[in-house]
């Protein structure tokens, strides 16, 4: 749908696949963009609005746990642009040992951003339609053994996005929903990786996968911020070793009707 003009809220915004796509995106000529993150880094946010003085850049400090703070930051939004055109959900963490949080951030979080914002952005209420990119991992289409637990929190947000992205919803609303998968990429989720597993002894295994190929968030936010122009309803976009491809899930079941 092209980003000249829009105005883009990016959760996450901060970290280092999102500040690269963040980069990008403020290089289309955006309206306005709104950088939601629980970390402050005014020397980021400076840099952003420096590439295009043009396009307004606002900073929230983001708690990404708490709902109502949610539905503050997305209202204010509102209060001061009128619209949302596109969301991107960025926040995550690796560290399997801490479930809760990891779920929280990961998932809870995704879904609390996104219940708020389709009725903000949906046409037949205020809002103009538009879209929303969740970021889920290439370890949400495929099992990961060493990080049972963020692998599941990554497999909720693809059933979460995929069933959201429904196209009974898409023509109700106008607001397409589509998911990004982010291969193995340079980013401090790896750093310190032998203390993340699912379970002391799974650094076995989890060796191997920590030596797979990597690419540059540089890359792979490119290839986010592609998404956040081009990206179709229902879409999967897997970014891996400096490649963008759509990927089509294989259909393992289907309801059969009385």
């Amino acid at each position: 749908m092209g980003l000249s003009g829009k105005n883009v809220v990016f959760v996450g915004g901060l970290g280092f696949i999102g500040y690269e796509a963040c980069k990008q995106i403020m290089t289309k000529n955006v309206a306005s963009f709104f950088v939601f993150d629980v970390l402050k880094n005014a020397e980021n946010i400076k840099a952003l609005q420096a590439i295009n003085p043009k396009s307004k850049v606002y900073y929230t400090k983001f708690d990404i746990t708490n709902k109502a703070a949610i539905k503050q930051a997305l209202d204010d939004v509102i209060a001061k642009v009128q619209y949302i055109d596109v969301l991107v959900y960025s926040a995550g963490i690796l560290t399997d040992p801490n479930v809760e949080l990891t779920m929280n951030i990961n998932l809870i979080g995704l879904i609390n951003t996104t219940l708020e914002a389709i009725p903000l952005m949906d046409k037949n209420k205020n809002g103009r339609g538009g879209l929303i990119v969740n970021i889920a991992s290439v370890l949400g289409l495929e099992p990961a053994p060493p990080t049972a637990v963020y692998c599941a929190s990554k497999f909720g947000v693809m059933g979460f996005s995929r069933s959201i992205s429904d196209p009974y919803y898409y023509n109700h609303t106008g607001v397409a929903v589509a998911t990004f998968c982010p291969g193995s990429t340079e980013t401090p989720l790896k750093n310190n990786i032998a203390t993340k597993y699912t379970f002391e002894y799974s650094k076995e295994i989890g060796q191997k996968l920590n030596n797979t190929k990597t690419q540059k968030p540089e890359a792979c936010g490119a290839h986010l911020a592609t998404v956040c122009e081009t990206g179709e309803n229902g879409g999967i976009y897997i970014s891996n070793q400096g490649t963008l491809s759509k990927v089509t899930p294989t259909v393992c079941w289907q309801p059969t009707f009385n």
